[in-house]
């Protein structure tokens, strides 16, 4: 799987050598660490958009090492993590109105104090995790690459993208847990020009999912439970016990439709839909015991100014997910060969709505370039089970500003960046007076919701030198840091980069 990954780094890397001409040039420099280009790339993420979506060509390869602790976290994502990246990346624009890019990448994780959770991909799979209070230490690998083409047909363009990422997480004590998970991505779209200034694109995009979930033990002086939760600390007693293998299977896909402008100035909007279904499947077991399904709407709407010297982006967005979780009822008999799935109710629910501003002006080309920029976003989410019945839900206000600078020292670039929010929680509450407080479960569900609805300050920095080291190769190195204060969360972070 390696020797794979790296061949397409460097077929990636290599047809990317020829076309990057300007690649080195303080044009790109400034493009790359721009904060409008972050929030121009999501104008242009569509494949029949992507002629658009950068001025320069490029191609890198990059490692980057990092780690991350906290106070508070979710217990089933674990207190933070350490991290190796290897990722490489190329945009190209040809002369023949075909636009090629890629991206390949390997990531190595230890992921700290993960607990009542032994499945992968717990953000796509939840609530329907295998669980014991156990846990502990969790080591993680990931692979991933994906590319696509668009190609002009007149006022037409067409372009299609794919990607795969495997991922395999294992602990090598009691619980060892095997996980080995798939995602294959594969999206289409085609956009048309409205005149001289504006851009039409409608996508359509599907991802197939596969885990096998599997857990073992060594050790002969006993096994902890093993349960299957149907969310909020809720799990079937009946599916309880032995039962230490399991399937995921499910499909995500969804449809888009963005207005962008054909340059760098203009307003914007789009809207989206995307639908995930995942089944759960337990060994000895022919029906599915559980079913996530989540829809996610999201809109925005904005501004984009990004001329010359000047650059100016001001927007809002706005989304609304909602899951289910359709818990499957049997009806047993005397061997698991009878187990018979006789209804499904939905038990477990999800609805998480945001609403967020922001805007960005900054000045390029005198003295110093620099930028200056605010937003804000407030988060309304409820969650709950019923029979037993729990509940939690809170809303959240967050805001704050970023600030960049950056400055030409012959040819070097210096690039700094900070940042500070405030989150503050509004309102919150919680139930779950079914669970015995002197159960795991119940100091499991308090200490999550200590950190959903935790306020705090948070802050964000990053320096990055950018150099030349020879003809048409340059290096940038960037060091990151952050302190989250309502959560006790401490990151940093170092990255190096070749680019061609």
């Amino acid at each position: 799987m390696r020797l794979k990954l790296t061949i397409c780094v460097w077929m990636i890397l290599g047809a990317g050598t020829a076309a990057a001409q300007d690649s080195l040039s303080e044009k790109l420099v400034r493009e790359q660490t721009s904060p409008v280009t972050v929030l121009r790339d999501e104008l242009y993420t569509s494949p029949a958009l992507k002629a658009w979506q950068r001025e320069n060509t490029y191609s890198r390869l990059s490692a980057s090492f990092g780690k991350h602790e906290q106070d508070l976290y979710l217990q089933q994502e674990g207190s933070g993590k350490q991290q190796l990246d290897v990722h490489s990346e190329t945009y190209l624009r040809g002369k023949d109105n075909t636009t090629i890019w890629g991206k390949a990448y390997y990531i190595s994780e230890k992921l700290f104090k993960v607990k009542f959770n032994e499945s992968a991909n717990y953000d796509l799979v939840y609530p329907y995790v295998m669980a014991d209070t156990v846990g502990g230490d969790l080591n993680s690998e990931t692979y991933a690459f994906s590319g696509g083409l668009a190609k002009g047909f007149g006022k037409y363009q067409v372009g299609v993208q794919a990607g795969f990422k495997g991922e395999q997480s294992y602990r090598n004590r009691d619980p060892r847990p095997k996980n080995i998970s798939t995602i294959l991505d594969l999206g289409v779209a085609v956009s048309r020009r409205l005149g001289n200034r504006y851009l039409l694109a409608l996508d359509l995009n599907g991802t197939k999912y596969n885990q096998e979930n599997k857990l073992e033990f060594v050790s002969e002086v006993g096994e902890p439970l093993i349960y299957h939760d149907a969310g909020l600390g809720a799990y079937n007693e009946f599916l309880s016990g032995a039962r230490m293998s399991a399937n995921y299977n499910g499909f995500i896909y969804g449809a888009g439709l963005q207005l962008s402008p054909a340059g760098r100035k203009g307003w914007y909007a789009g809207v989206s839909v995307q639908q995930t279904n995942i089944g759960k499947l337990l060994d000895r077991i022919v029906f599915e015991i559980g079913t996530a399904k989540e829809r996610l709407l999201s809109g925005r709407a904005g501004y984009i100014f990004d001329k010359d010297d000047r650059h100016f982006m001001a927007g809002v967005k706005a989304t609304g997910l909602s899951r289910e979780g359709l818990e499957a009822k049997f009806q047993t008999g005397a061997s698991d060969i009878s187990i018979v799935k006789i209804a499904e109710d939905v038990r477990y629910k999800r609805a998480c709505n945001t609403v967020g501003a922001n805007v960005l002006y900054g000045r390029t080309g005198g003295f110093a370039d620099w930028y200056a920029g605010a937003d804000a976003e407030y988060l309304d989410e409820l969650q709950q089970y019923v029979q037993p019945n729990r509940r939690l839900s809170f809303t959240r206000l967050t805001a704050g500003i970023h600030l960049t600078g950056r400055k030409q020292f012959g040819r070097t670039s210096v690039t700094l960046k900070a940042a500070a929010h405030r989150q503050e929680t509004l309102e919150q509450s919680g139930s779950w007076s079914d669970i015995n407080p002197q159960k795991a479960i119940f100091s499991m569900m308090n200490s999550n919701f200590a950190f959903l609805t935790a306020s705090g300050m948070n802050y964000r920095g990053q320096a990055r030198v950018d150099f030349p080291l020879m003809e048409k190769l340059a290096c940038f190195i960037a060091a990151d840091a952050a302190h989250q204060t309502g959560t006790g969360r401490q990151e940093w972070k170092l990255t190096t980069a070749f680019q061609f």
